[in-house]
């Protein structure tokens, strides 16, 4: 028979609670683990899509409308402007289409302005996620968002009319411009359609 001294009990009694203690930071440990996949998961669905982190572009580029023709294309030379009866650049693409047709985000961000002007009609200002600024023009007066509201790419955000008095005689079309650190850029190089024009 064995005997078992005190210091013998207590030496199994502490293995027993190391043991012990040893399985509960593993348990821990894996809930732990658990919760932040889970979390970070839940984090980047919005609407059942992934949300990359900023600077991770996932949202691709759309066309500002279903059907229609290319116009006048954009230029950064002078060319002659049919309504001004002037030589001048055209900072954008013209999409020529019926009237009301829809108007969508090409790409998603912010809304940055919703204006009503003399020249260039109704014009919605989006400051994109990809550090892009897109200007829709000619719109009608209705529109679909406010100055704040974030919008995502294909999100129809107003429809066009022929406001833009300064392309009136161009007929009616979207006039879609962008720009990119303060400089016009062609949207034919971002849309992708641009590579069939």
């Amino acid at each position: 028979m064995k005997v078992y001294t005190t210091n013998t009990k207590e030496k199994k009694n502490r293995k027993s609670l190391l043991a012990l203690i040893i399985g509960l930071t593993l348990i821990a440990c894996a809930i732990i683990i658990t919760l932040c996949v889970t979390l970070t998961r839940s984090d980047r669905e919005v609407g059942g899509n992934i949300i990359d982190p900023p600077g991770e572009q996932t949202e691709k580029y759309v066309m500002p409308l279903g059907e229609y023709t290319f116009g006048n294309e954009f230029s950064d030379k002078v060319v002659y402007n049919k309504t001004l009866k002037q030589w001048r650049t055209h900072n954008g693409v013209d999409f020529m289409v019926e009237k009301g047709a829809e108007v969508k985000a090409v790409l998603g961000g912010k809304v940055a302005k919703v204006q009503n002007t003399t020249l260039e009609g109704t014009v919605i200002t989006i400051e994109q996620t990809d550090g892009v600024t897109t200007y829709y023009k000619s719109l009608s007066a209705e529109v679909n968002v406010n100055e704040g509201d974030t919008v995502k790419a294909g999100d129809v955000i107003g429809k066009v009319d022929n406001t833009m008095s300064v392309e009136k005689n161009d007929g009616v079309h979207l006039h879609l411009e962008m720009t990119k650190d303060g400089a016009y850029i062609d949207p034919l190089d971002l849309l992708p359609d641009g590579a069939d024009k």
